[in-house]
């Protein structure tokens, strides 16, 4: 099955088994349920735990266990699912009514994981010589359901680990929901849901209500039989607004949206993204993880390890009530809280399956346009028509908000709250299901607790959490007095001094005279964005921002203003300085950003000496040249073999690992004194990596296969293979117009024992090998390339003329196209990027070095202030200071107009 090719369209009646009847047992169904989330009645826990690791030793243990016979739908209310722990190897299964895309998903996650694709349609028919339409005219249902029930038994059983399986409407009949449940023990069993519009656009059945009203029906049965849950965001709307925005746009223009406009080709780009990060979080797949994380090197470090780290908290009504700009909110944050507040205290998720469906939503808009880590909250306070007056705040029942804390745990937030308030009966069901879900215990209170921080109540509430099995515990009360912002500290203090270590402690005071225990406390500090202020009833809700808060540390000086540079022999225009200037004036930062030119390395040594020096970039020619002088690499830097940013190491503790290990994003941020040595790290690299991922369509998957190829033999050549064979590409050629340089370059990588990338099941070393003419066809013994990256400028150098490149088009027959990217922008529309924008329609996506400069600035910036980079800002920046003699001002204002800093 095709990606990008939709099946023929049928009726939403065709669609689920014969329509109205399957509708009528849908209604049953739904009747029976009484709660959302309540499972099947769950077996013993050392029976579960048993059969947890020997469902994967013996094949038939699972199938063995279970009959065909069909059951009706009875839950067990008020029971929580199993714990949401899987066999790296288990497989997955995909679930959902027609036309929310599960069949694309399960092509998706079959292509780039290895995993098997499984589809219950297509194994009927192996299983019994016929399609399903064809059994049923041939025998009665009862005969077609018996058979459904036991070739579904059988797909589950003897398929238990490396697979995803995508389920139609006939699995989901009487039996098939009993095994769903079963199987969902041990594996996870996913929900797939969209927006009704969406649904109806595909299916092209219905109206738009009929569709909604189905899915109120069928969302309890199929949330009862999963446990977990994905919301496909249909990416239309962008679409269309970007082929209206286009239509007088002059030919470069359009051209030149190749990359921000949304091909067909790339429809599911971004739906591809949300997905895989879905699964490798929710199968603990921390190879897959990290792979992905590598791009944002703040991502490699725990949130609660940094200092000074904020959380915006974002009320659910106001992402379900208005268009927020979501990146906007995340401007220098480093986790997004959503905030469910739902406005009745009885509010039943089993009673308003329309309610589940826009939480599942709303976090699905975070994760499209967010990178940090989602946190879940539900208050269990609500105010009556928005009341100020916490006297008036009503609680919610145990039932109503377990309800909305299981859905959450369903979605795989990185953290999720509990509150601390509540029965241990209650919290440890919750905690028992986490799954790879952090919980915070939350304890917060209208009035202090006897003693207050000074008194025993808050100690016992932190030893309660760490009793129950939190992770993370967050205090806090409202402040009465300036005092109350010291005893918090006297608080954190005590914490610090257990003879046994703790949990990490969120400790703040609320209200108008806690706000600087705010701005002091270290770990996830709430805040909040200007066009929330006022929005939120709550006295407990956050009033500062980030910039707030960052404003505050530098002016105590907790924090102290840094002095950044751009280091070089010839870097007299660069859009590097207004690209961090700005970002560094949004996020409410002191710190300047220079450029150093110099025609020599000694230069480097006024840099060292200067003690608000707070890092540099590094231009040619002293990227490699600058590698003797350095106490410690990245690894990154080290395997490529060139360094462009600069780190100053103030602790020059050997001992410490990370620093050789990791990233210098372990090393103390914006504090001034004396440097003991320099550490060195690229993000070239990672520049080229993002962009590659971003002009890579799902049908052009990196699989063991595929086939990379590098113009150049520079250092950017060199970043762009470190890129590829962290993408998981493992045959790449190398074409330089000197053939020896190009020998050097692959003789590099190919000594080094790189990984190969295990996400898509490749085995063995990525191998570099060298083309010796542009007239040579490609090697038939290897796939034509997927991923195209040129080294080589674009424009005439000491009195040579341009060199005119042009890839041979015995190169570019990849039936499915491409990426190509061009790391030169003088000039902007480069041979190179005509050539390739001209072959658009056979799949080809160009991105250009404007593209490049920033994706690697926003590395640079979290490498330089250990926080997140605005990357829709710095992108602005680049584009409005571009400057060039062939500059097509249409185009740039173009890309300007549909521009983003989505993540990649």
């Amino acid at each position: 099955m095709s990606i990008i090719t939709r099946p023929p369209k049928r009726k939403l009646l065709e669609t689920e088994d014969e329509g109205p009847r399957a509708q009528r047992a849908t209604s049953m169904a739904w009747t029976r349920s009484p709660s959302l989330h309540s499972p099947s009645r769950s077996r013993p826990a050392s029976e579960h735990a048993e059969s947890h690791g020997e469902s994967f030793a013996r094949g038939t243990s699972w199938q063995e266990r279970h009959s065909d016979g069909a059951s009706p739908v009875v839950f067990d209310k008020g029971s929580m699912p199993a714990p949401r722990k899987f066999h790296p190897k288990a497989s997955v299964v995909l679930i959902g009514i027609r036309g929310t895309g599960k069949s694309s998903l399960a092509v998706i996650l079959a292509a780039t994981s290895g995993r098997r694709l499984i589809d219950a349609d297509r194994y009927f028919q192996q299983m019994t010589g016929c399609t399903r339409a064809a059994f049923k005219k041939e025998k009665d249902h009862t005969e077609y359901r018996r058979q459904e029930a036991k070739v579904f038994e059988s797909m589950l059983a003897d398929n238990q680990e490396g697979c995803v399986i995508a389920c139609g409407a006939g699995s989901m009949e009487h039996g098939g929901q009993r095994l769903l449940r079963e199987y969902a023990q041990t594996h996870p069993v996913i929900h797939v849901i969209r927006d009704p519009d969406s649904i109806q656009s595909y299916l092209k059945a219905w109206d738009t209500q009929k569709v909604r009203h189905f899915l109120e029906l069928s969302g309890p049965i199929f949330r009862a039989c999963s446990n977990m849950e994905f919301f496909n965001l249909s990416e239309s709307a962008r679409s269309d607004h970007v082929e209206e925005a286009g239509h007088d746009s002059s030919p470069e223009a359009k051209l030149d949206q190749r990359s921000h406009a949304q091909t067909p080709f790339l429809t599911l780009k971004r739906v591809q993204r949300d997905f895989l990060r879905f699964i490798a979080f929710v199968t603990g797949d921390q190879t897959e993880l990290t792979r992905q994380h590598a791009s944002f090197p703040l991502s490699l470090l725990p949130v609660e390890t940094r200092l000074y780290t904020s959380a915006i908290s974002v009320p659910f009504s106001a992402i379900r009530d208005n268009r927020l700009d979501i990146e906007e909110l995340e401007f220098g944050i480093d986790a997004f809280e959503l905030v469910i507040d739902v406005t009745s205290p009885s509010a039943h998720l089993g009673a308003d399956s329309n309610l589940a469906d826009s939480i599942s939503q709303a976090v699905a808009i975070i994760r499209r346009n967010a990178i940090v880590p989602l946190m879940y909250h539900v208050e269990s306070y609500t105010t009556p028509n928005g009341s100020l007056s916490p006297v008036q705040a009503a609680r919610s029942t145990d039932e109503a908000y377990l309800n909305l804390v299981r859905h959450g745990l369903r979605l795989a937030p990185s953290f999720l709250t509990i509150d601390l308030s509540r029965d241990d009966a209650v919290l440890s069901q919750i905690v028992s299901a986490r799954g790879c879900t952090r919980i915070i215990g939350h304890f917060e209170t209208f009035e202090p607790l006897p003693g207050g921080w000074d008194g025993d109540g808050y100690m016992k509430v932190y030893e309660r959490a760490k009793t129950i099995g939190c992770d993370m515990v967050r205090v806090c009360q409202p402040a009465g007095t300036m005092d109350d912002n010291l005893a918090v500290q006297r608080f954190r203090h005590r914490i610090q001094r257990l003879p046994v270590s703790g949990i990490p402690l969120i400790a703040y005071n609320t209200g108008s005279l806690g706000r600087m225990s705010r701005c002091f406390n270290p770990v996830l500090s709430p805040v909040t964005h200007p066009g929330l202020i006022g929005q939120s009833p709550l006295q407990l809700r956050p009033s500062l921002t980030a910039h707030d808060i960052q404003q505050a540390l530098y002016g105590s000086f907790a924090l102290d203003p840094m002095q950044y540079f751009l280091f070089g022999a010839n870097v007299s225009y660069s859009m590097s300085p207004a690209m961090h200037n700005t970002a560094f004036k949004l996020c409410g930062m002191p710190h300047t950003y220079t450029i150093f030119q110099c025609p020599t390395l000694r230069g480097l040594n006024d840099l060292v000496e200067n003690q608000f020096f707070g890092g540099s970039s590094v231009s040619l020619p002293y990227k490699t040249e600058v590698i003797p002088l350095l106490h410690s690499m990245s690894p990154h830097a080290r395997a490529i073999g060139a360094v462009n940013t600069l780190i100053p190491i103030r602790n020059n503790d050997d001992s410490d690992p990370r620093l050789t290990q990791e990233s210098s994003i372990y090393l103390e941020k914006c504090r001034a004194g004396p440097i003991k040595g320099l550490h060195g790290d690229n993000t070239d690299w990672i520049g080229i990596c993002n962009c590659i991922r971003r002009g890579l369509s799902p049908a052009n998957a990196v699989r063991p296969s595929s086939t990379g190829l590098v113009i150049g033999s520079g250092g950017m050549a060199r970043a762009a293979i470190y890129s590829m064979i962290h993408l998981g590409v493992q045959k790449i050629f190398v074409y330089n117009r000197t053939p020896a340089n190009a020998e050097k370059l692959a003789h590099h990588y190919n000594r080094q024992d790189l990984w190969a990338s295990e996400h898509n099941g490749a085995n063995g070393h990525p191998r570099v090998s060298i083309l010796d003419s542009l007239d040579e066809p490609w090697p038939s013994a290897y796939k034509q390339p997927t991923v195209i990256v040129s080294g080589i400028p674009a424009h005439s150098i000491g009195g040579q003329r341009a060199p005119n490149f042009h890839v041979p088009s015995q190169w570019l027959e990849s039936p499915t196209g491409g990426v190509v990217v061009d790391l030169a922008y003088k000039p902007l529309n480069t041979p190179l990027m005509k050539q390739i924008r001209a072959l658009s329609h056979r799949g080809w996506v160009a991105l250009d070095g404007l593209d490049v400069l920033p994706e690697q600035g926003f590395a640079q910036f979290e490498l330089f202030t250990g926080r997140r980079a605005p990357r829709r800002l710095m992108r602005t920046i680049v584009l409005q200071e571009y400057k060039d003699e062939d500059r097509d001002l249409s185009a740039i204002q173009d890309r300007l107009q549909h521009l983003d800093g989505q993540p990649t």
